[in-house]
């Protein structure tokens, strides 16, 4: 629990730098920033748990290795947390050690969200009471509840009222007015609910520290956006700067966390300060830029992988030795185009393929046994067979319980060779010799084997269903040309349809054979 807590602040940290730089590109064009805090703060708890448990189903296709693969999103994350930040409670510890860690965790998380919900319960409470000594009234035709001293403000969640101070009545009309305008701006915004909202996701994690920054750049977001409407809504600049100064001065008391005029003095010098500012030069290739640099941190922090996809490895795997390991490392080949490159990392292998669609690595493998792997966030293992002299000869790699690869081991100059080979294909782009006929056997969708290697009619087979559906979607085929060869050696065509279009992927060999086919419509 500790490693997972330390997990989701660090995406949290990530995401807070997101969306600090996509505030300071919206500020450049002068757009509203509170939205791009909310998105952070729901994200916040939302995201880590979306890429440490939920998966995907890889859309169907035609390719023989893994047909209908789930994919859990841990699997597809490429940055691992330092080990020493799991140690803590699992690695330096017993099992018992760390069940009673795990214990304590949980307890003072649930303790932490109670007291944060009953200061919260006694602010709402206490803030009834004194709204029972509070008069209605009217001010520049708005009703309002005047106060001794609370507000101005808005309290309230589900039927929120403007608060104002007494001392309001007798000040001048024109910032009164500006006053009411400031206060049912945030009214017409909906401002207390999404206050609200982002209190109750602070709850979900009392432990975050950056949420609760968040929440901080949220509430002067709110209210530099209540200001920027209050102004382009016809208020005199000058008017309603020297009405948040008095405002300021006249130090009247929020009561809880509520939307309102009153801030610090620091910050007041902040919101005056970006009503004066003018649009700079340049300020549209700054808030693209800002904004392309603020998309990379958040994948960043979609990128960070959860720590029980690599406990839950360390807890499976079992200890061989280096000699062992060692043993398995080397190149293995799959097709004339395709080889698997084995190595090894600590206390586990590492897997990378080239020439192939379907895997994409590198992949760890953990050993499950002296002779067989298994891939942490998926269904998938990896097999060493053995020669007779106990040497290794070949490996087979499956995905949901199918045979996704067989492929023998051959030495560096036969997987230089293939790897030289791969890139000569593609930097010729042209097809494969009877790659036309393979694909207008495919287009035909047959019910047989001919043309077809056994292990692509078997997933055909398993596909039939899935396959006629979408087919009978896209309708007939009316044209099709060669778009190229992809960075994977396969032969690319783009297949016109009645209905739309397809991208076909063929994997052909020497004599015409169909080998492995992929298809996908094209905007997907």
């Amino acid at each position: 629990m500790l490693s997972w807590m330390i997990y989701a602040a660090l995406v949290s940290a990530f995401l807070s730098m997101a969306a600090w730089i996509a505030e300071h590109a919206a500020k450049q064009r002068q757009r509203a920033t509170r939205g791009i805090w909310l998105i952070a703060m729901i994200l916040s708890p939302l995201l880590p748990v979306i890429i440490a448990f939920a998966s995907i189903r890889i859309p169907v296709s035609l390719h023989a290795v893994a047909p209908g693969t789930t994919l859990a999103l841990r699997g597809a994350t490429s940055i691992p947390m330092p080990t020493g930040m799991f140690q803590w409670d699992v690695a330096e510890h017993s099992a018992s050690m760390a069940h009673r860690i795990d214990t304590a965790m949980v307890c003072l998380w649930l303790a932490l969200s109670a007291l944060l919900l009953g200061v919260f319960a006694f602010a709402a409470a206490a803030l009834r009471r004194q709204k029972r000594h509070w008069k209605a009234g009217t001010l520049c035709q708005a009703a309002v509840l005047f106060t001794p001293n609370v507000g101005p403000a808005v309290i309230g969640v589900f039927r929120p009222r403007i608060v104002v101070p007494t001392w309001l009545a007798q000040a001048p009309y024109a910032q009164q007015r500006h006053v009411i305008a400031h206060e049912s701006s945030h009214l017409n915004a909906r401002d207390p609910q999404l206050l609200a909202l982002a209190l109750a996701l602070v709850v979900l994690m009392p432990w975050n520290i950056a949420m609760w920054w968040q929440l901080h750049r949220l509430r002067r977001a709110v209210e530099v956006d209540c200001d920027a409407r209050v102004l382009s809504g016809g208020g005199n600049l000058h008017e309603y700067c020297e009405t948040l100064i008095e405002v300021v001065q006249s130090r009247s008391t929020v009561a809880g966390v509520v939307v309102g005029m009153s801030e610090s003095v620091s910050f007041l010098e902040q919101r005056i300060k970006l009503m004066l500012l003018k649009p700079k030069k340049w300020a549209r290739a700054s808030a693209i830029g800002l904004a392309g640099l603020s998309l990379g941190v958040a994948a960043v922090a979609a990128q960070v992988t959860p720590p029980d996809a690599q406990m839950k490895a360390a807890d499976k795997a079992v200890a061989l030795t280096t000699e062992v390991l060692d043993g398995y490392v080397g190149y293995y080949k799959v097709s004339d185009l395709s080889v698997i490159d084995i190595a090894r990392k600590d206390n586990h292998l590492v897997l990378r393929i080239s020439g192939q669609v379907a895997f994409k690595g590198p992949m760890d493998l953990y050993p499950r046994n002296s002779e067989a792997f298994f891939i942490p966030g998926m269904n998938a293992s990896v097999d060493f067979l053995r020669d007779v002299q106990g040497g290794t000869k070949a490996l087979v790699g499956s995905v949901d319980g199918h045979v996704a690869v067989r492929a023998n081991r051959v030495n560096k100059a036969a997987a230089d060779q293939i790897h030289k080979a791969l890139a000569q294909r593609i930097a010729e782009q042209k097809p494969f010799a009877g790659s036309e006929k393979a694909l207008q056997l495919l287009l035909s969708d047959p019910d047989g084997d001919a043309g077809i290697s056994p292990e692509l009619a078997k997933a055909r087979q398993e596909q039939k269903p899935d396959r006629e559906k979408y087919l009978a979607k896209l309708g007939p085929v009316t044209s099709y040309k060669f778009g190229g060869v992809t960075d994977f050696g396969w032969d690319r065509y783009i297949v016109e349809r009645r209905n739309g279009a397809e991208t076909v992927y063929l994997l052909v060999d020497g004599s015409g054979l169909i080998i492995s086919a992929y298809r996908k419509p094209v905007n997907s």
